[in-house]
């Protein structure tokens, strides 16, 4: 197989060692290059989790692996746009929920708040990536204020979800995520209408 990264190319054998180059490659870029890894592109697929698994299952009959890196700054932004697009979603989604959820809980009721947290450990990752950064995008102290007021609003949700207090956890979700929620949404749009402005941190 062929391995991939910008303008170089490496004959590889289809065996697990393949899985030690990539890292390497991987490993060499970001102390080179000041970026980040995003995913691996796998015979024209887009493999961005669980990587290894995907290499082994598939590994004789891979063509090639293309290793994408990005700049820290553009991680920031697509992350960014990608959180804001899931936020203009689960609002409205929640909102449904909410109301639903005072004529009693139901299977769906459960899976919309189980969803709800899958959703705020990956916004978590973005905000603990970005704040590790050498730059910070446009509003970021409002956009860090506005995520913290999310995960403590979540954190009582989950302490509700512990007691199977329904009631608390629609009203939780009616006064408190969806608030901070919008909140954060509203300062993602501001920081992503002015996308270019990042202030290097001391």
């Amino acid at each position: 197989m062929q391995l991939i990264y910008k303008d170089e190319q490496y004959e590889v054998g289809n065996n697990e060692a393949v899985l030690n180059m990539i890292l390497e490659k991987i490993n060499e870029a970001i102390n080179a290059e000041d970026v980040v890894f995003s995913h691996l592109l796998i015979d024209r697929q887009e493999v961005y989790d669980n990587h290894e698994a995907y290499i082994l299952d598939h590994l004789t009959e891979i063509m090639e692996i293309e290793i994408v890196t990005k700049s820290t700054k553009e991680m920031i932004v697509e992350t960014m746009v990608s959180i804001h697009e899931y936020l203009e979603r689960a609002i409205p989604a929640l909102h449904k929920l909410i109301e639903n959820s005072y004529d009693g809980f139901t299977n769906e009721t459960w899976e919309g708040i189980n969803q709800l947290g899958e959703g705020m450990q990956w916004i978590t990752q973005f905000v603990t990536f970005t704040k590790a950064a050498p730059q910070h995008p446009a509003s970021w102290s409002e956009i860090e204020k506005a995520f913290q007021a999310s995960q403590d609003n979540f954190g009582k949700l989950v302490s509700a979800m512990e007691d199977k207090d329904t009631v608390l956890i629609s009203d939780i979700l009616a006064y408190e995520v969806v608030p901070a929620y919008e909140d954060l949404e509203g300062h993602l749009k501001s920081s992503l209408q002015n996308r270019e402005s990042f202030t290097h941190v001391n």
